[in-house]
């Protein structure tokens, strides 16, 4: 793992230019004659590849997340443009489970045994797919880039044999961010505003490993994930804090609950410095969250400014980067969701970029493709896979995380995640 948290010393993984990687994925992208595919690999024909996930579409989560699905299908519309995979077009199912485990595990089944997708693709939410992990690993299929940092999910191959992650772990992540505020606010009181699941669990373990302490009911506030839609919801956590003096507030949560919860210190006058695990920060949420609330645009990206997160990837709006130009413009030409969801941001890049890694495993596991063989692809050979993150992928037999390191930011007034 990278404990990284200067940019410039984030490793690309391996980064090769986009030029060198299409070239590579050309040959997959051109319509080849196949042999006849044998009837035991649900979801794969002669002709098409079947992709499933689940996601939060409408619901408290949904904000951002809602992005995902329709930026990883615009990527494989575009794939489809030149030819598909080996001869093959990708077809991606996506189904809303509102952020609840139960619609997770029907809509996971309907995936399964009514839809009989090759695998699964870019799924988001932790506590949610803790509710279907195990049933599609024992059925075998292919858990590929699931949106979720859950340490979990990933740490123990031998557990999830088939699962493998599309973010770096909120343990990594919140260890690198605790060792920076360690060092550089040392003097402040801290506090953490974080979700009673694993993903808030997982953050807390990660400061906790870089030597950061919170005392129960002071200067460590949840709330049950989801309850942000409720207005005023978390009103007493915010107000918990800053009882206790907190200086600095780490969030873990989700984005829509970091816009509500800056929504709820406002009304009683509290401006901590925020500290925000990646997923949680987007700036398009937070002022789409707080927009709906009666939040000027300007007033919510001032709110928003000097915020501190961490990414793994390139900043949205860094125009010069080629990942992003590339996948901008797919983007813009493919993406058929509404024009809300559109919007080029980091949701939508995640899902160009899933689109991206899931294009170059399906090439990679050949022309008869198979479960096993594409899982067996992704562990041997995290080197030679290409992504627009910038940091190392760290697939392997005896691992499935994805990124390895992330670099540190702060918002400035246009709402962009820059280097610090």
């Amino acid at each position: 793992m990278n404990a990284v948290k200067n940019r410039a010393s984030l490793s690309r993984s391996p980064r090769k230019s986009l030029a060198t990687a299409a070239a590579v994925l050309a040959g997959a992208l051109a319509f080849t004659a196949l042999p006849a595919q044998g009837a035991s690999t649900p979801g794969v024909s002669d002709t098409e590849i079947v992709l499933g996930m689940q996601l939060p579409q409408t619901g408290p989560a949904s904000p951002g997340y809602n992005k995902v699905d329709d930026a990883m299908r615009a990527y494989f519309d575009y794939v489809n443009s030149k030819g598909g995979v080996n001869g093959r077009k990708i077809t991606l199912i996506a189904y809303d489970d509102e952020y609840k485990a139960g619609k997770t595990v029907t809509s996971a089944s309907k995936l399964i045994t009514k839809d009989k997708v090759f695998a699964m693709v870019g799924s988001v939410g932790t506590q949610t797919h803790i509710s279907v992990i195990k049933d599609i690993n024992r059925r075998g299929i292919p858990d590929l880039f699931v949106n979720s940092g859950y340490s979990g999910f990933y740490t123990d191959p031998k557990k999830y044999p088939t699962t493998f992650g599309a973010l770096g772990t909120y343990v990594v992540e919140a260890k690198i961010l605790g060792k920076y505020i360690k060092e550089n606010m040392a003097d402040k009181t801290l506090g953490i505003l974080r979700q009673t699941d694993d993903f808030g669990r997982n953050t807390l373990a990660g400061l906790n490993t870089a030597g950061l302490t919170f005392t129960p009911d002071k200067t460590d506030a949840k709330f049950i994930a989801g309850a942000q839609a409720v207005p005023g919801a978390l009103d007493a956590q915010m107000k918990q804090l800053q009882d206790n003096k907190v200086d600095v507030v780490i969030v873990g949560a989700t984005a829509s609950a970091f816009a509500a919860a800056v929504g709820s210190a406002l009304k009683i006058g509290y401006r901590p410095q925020y500290v925000v695990i990646s997923v949680g920060s987007d700036a398009t949420t937070f002022q789409t969250i707080l927009g709906a609330r009666g939040t000027a645009p300007a007033v919510s990206a001032a709110l928003l400014a000097g915020t501190i997160s961490a990414s793994h990837a390139p900043s949205p709006g860094e125009a010069d980067d080629e990942f992003v130009k590339a996948f901008k413009k797919i983007n813009d030409e493919f993406n058929k969701g509404p024009a809300a969801g559109k919007v080029w941001d980091n949701n939508v890049l995640q899902g160009m970029n899933i689109g991206y890694l899931t294009t170059a495993a399906l090439q990679g596991a050949g022309k008869n493709l198979t479960r096993p063989g594409i899982i067996k692809f992704i562990e041997n050979n995290a080197s030679k896979l290409s992504s627009a993150g910038l940091s190392p992928l760290g697939y392997s037999a005896k691992t499935h995380e994805a990124f390895t390191g992330f670099w540190i930011g702060k918002y400035d007034a246009t709402s962009v995640l820059k280097p610090i």
